[in-house]
């Protein structure tokens, strides 16, 4: 009497091998995804990125950049933007570590009269070579936007409204380490994007399309 083989069990070998080899191209596309910088793995550690905004509850980050990866907006709460994953770190902290931000800043306008809907317009654009803040730890990103122009970084496991962040909502003088930033007409320049696009497209082209 020979007994039914379930399907499932028949194809399970084809299926392991299947999954197995996409896991397998998974780890070896995100292995050089985080070279592409040329970034080591070996010393550097991929983690989150949020933006935090100190100009109060009529303004708004609508867009910024940290070494040219997007880091999201920062809502008029400020307490903290989207999480963005990844940016590559070292995993050891050293003088002189910076990094480009550029960023806008958008002025939000409340009518009086509630029935109409609120407006926005662009209150400034802005880039500039930051400091990353001496940590122990390789840790979540924070970069902290505060009034004309002025940013911070720093690095830390604990959120912006935690004790352990070193950046305090209620400490006045945190501004008075921020790193002011030039005024820029657009956040790229045309020849910018087009070498984004270029070197977009030979990613793809040597690594393939993930979306």
């Amino acid at each position: 009497m020979k007994l039914p083989i379930p399907n499932f069990i028949r194809w399970y070998p084809v299926m392991s091998l299947v999954l197995t080899g996409v896991l397998l191209a998974l780890v070896t596309f995100l292995y050089h995804y985080f070279e592409i910088n040329y970034f080591r793995v070996e010393t550097h550690i991929p983690v989150s990125l949020t933006g935090v905004q100190h100009l109060g509850s009529d303004y708004r980050i609508s867009d910024f950049y940290v070494d040219k990866y997007s880091g999201g907006t920062v809502g008029e709460s400020g307490g903290g933007g989207s999480i963005v994953c990844c940016l590559m770190l070292p995993k050891k902290w050293y003088p002189g570590l910076k990094a480009e931000v550029r960023w806008e800043v958008r002025h939000i306008i409340r009518p009086s009269d509630p029935a109409l809907p609120e407006t926005e317009e662009v209150a400034g654009l802005y880039r500039a070579q930051v400091p990353v803040e001496a940590y122990v730890e390789a840790a979540h990103f924070w970069v902290h936007f505060f009034s004309q122009g002025r940013v911070r970084i720093v690095v830390s496991d604990t959120g912006p409204y935690g004790k352990e962040h070193p950046i305090q909502f209620e400490d006045t003088q945190a501004v008075q380490r921020a790193t002011t930033g030039s005024a820029i007409k657009t956040l790229f320049t045309t020849e910018e994007l087009a070498a984004l696009e270029r070197e977009a497209a030979r990613d793809r082209k040597k690594y393939g399309d993930w979306r």
